[in-house]
């Protein structure tokens, strides 16, 4: 008798542990829902809302409709399920995008007025899919979204793909997204373009509020242009990729490349860039970010169709932040670039840096600088750059003698000089 008591002690406890367990998991997973949407709202740059809610220990469900602030051109809606697990929550749904075809005159030919879906009415595609697992103990999610194939049709032009993948992971202060978006195809009678595939690579860091990091990366493998009549254009490994640091100063460190560019089959250029722009006052960017979104928020959808009267005052109003950011002396270096084209014979090297005197910035106005009055700005330019293997026709249009492949170029206070002499007039 008591072993039978003793097991239904010890079931009771596993199923009680087990319901605490699910209740707990159910639990955290709506917390961690509510600060994703509340962190949402507070960018103000996104309405959201969510409403047909059911909870549960088991499972729960609902809807999302996101759509940006100040403008209903278009939205998007995703209806989710979240089954909770012991140590996971698994949810899976759609991702239905809304145009207003009034604000889509191009569209609304074959289509019902008001509400068109994306996937459906306008791409002949079904409607993205998307799938993300929660992590009861340490809040780490991951997940995918995948956006089928589609073909778009209308008066003899058609754009297709094959569909894109994007997956995410990580914590809401500290998370990577990968992405690879199949070729793009758009095409008529005369003219073919095709585009990809294009690979995305992000990851992004965020301590509190006064330290911010990303890292960005796009890879665009070819980039393809037939004409009839014309020599074929392929662009080939189109790179970009960034740094970006928020902490007392920001900085961004970004480089552009090109591996080939080709017409017709033959080989006619490559190069590479890499550039940093540093000492950009932290504390007033974080100020200048938090007075824009205001600035949005209070405009809603008349932002972007303000008079020119209206954008000085605006203007006006974030002057002072914007001139605080320069307090720091802003610095842009140019690391290295190359430029290569072995069928000109040209292959250019060059490196260099530029500083912005910060020192009493207050005194400079932006109105002026919008307006072409750029002496007060350019007398705090200086700097120099060295540049190696110029071409003999940039070489004469310097003034310089043609077989001059390499020289100094000084910024004294806005004053360009090439090799300690003035830069004569180019046009």
């Amino acid at each position: 008798m008591r072993k039978i008591w003793l097991v239904v002690v010890i079931v009771a406890v596993l199923g009680a542990g087990y319901l605490g367990a699910q209740a707990y998991s159910s639990h955290v997973f709506e917390r961690e829902l509510t600060r994703t949407l509340e962190n949402l709202r507070a960018n103000q740059q996104w309405q959201v809302t969510r409403d047909e809610v059911e909870r549960g220990w088991f499972h729960s469900s609902g809807r999302l409709k996101i759509t940006p602030v100040g403008e209903q051109a278009w939205w998007l809606i995703t209806p989710y399920v979240a089954r909770h697990g012991l140590l996971s929550t698994r949810l899976d749904g759609a991702l239905q995008a809304y145009l207003d075809s009034s604000e889509f005159e191009s569209l609304q030919s074959g289509l019902h007025q008001g509400e068109t879906v994306l996937f459906g009415d306008v791409l002949d595609s079904a409607e993205p899919r998307w799938v993300t697992t929660l992590h009861t103990l340490d809040r780490r999610a991951e997940g995918r979204l995948n956006i089928p194939s589609f073909v778009l049709t209308r008066e003899g032009e058609q754009l297709s793909s094959e569909g894109a993948e994007f997956t995410f992971d990580g914590h809401a202060s500290d998370i990577r997204i990968e992405g690879v978006i199949t070729p793009l195809q758009w095409q008529n009678a005369t003219t073919r373009l095709i585009a990809g595939p294009l690979r995305i690579d992000s990851r992004y860091r965020v301590a509190g509020g006064d330290y911010l990091s990303q890292h960005s990366e796009l890879v665009l493998e070819q980039l393809q242009y037939d004409a009839r009549q014309q020599a074929p254009i392929t662009l080939l490994g189109l790179r970009y990729e960034s740094d970006t640091q928020l902490d007392e100063q920001f900085a961004i460190n970004g480089s552009v490349a090109l591996d080939e560019a080709r017409v017709a089959g033959e080989s006619m250029l490559s190069g590479r860039l890499n550039a940093r722009l540093e000492r950009l006052n932290g504390d007033a960017v974080r100020r200048l970010q938090a007075q824009f979104a205001t600035l949005v928020e209070e405009q809603a959808s008349d932002f972007w169709s303000l008079s020119d009267a209206e954008r000085n005052a605006l203007i006006e109003r974030l002057e002072p932040v914007l001139l605080a950011t320069l307090m720091d002396s802003p610095r842009f270096t140019l690391e290295g670039i190359t430029l290569r084209s072995p069928l000109f014979g040209v292959d250019v090297r060059g490196s260099g840096e530029l500083v912005f005197a910060g020192d009493d910035s207050q005194t400079l106005s932006i109105n002026d600088l919008l307006n072409g009055n750029t002496q007060a700005w350019r007398e705090r330019l200086n700097g120099s750059f060295s540049w190696k293997g110029v071409p003999p026709l940039l070489a004469l249009q310097l003034g310089l003698s043609p077989d001059t492949r390499q020289f100094e170029m000084q910024v004294k206070q806005g004053n360009l000089l090439i090799n300690d002499k003035p830069l004569p007039p180019l046009f």
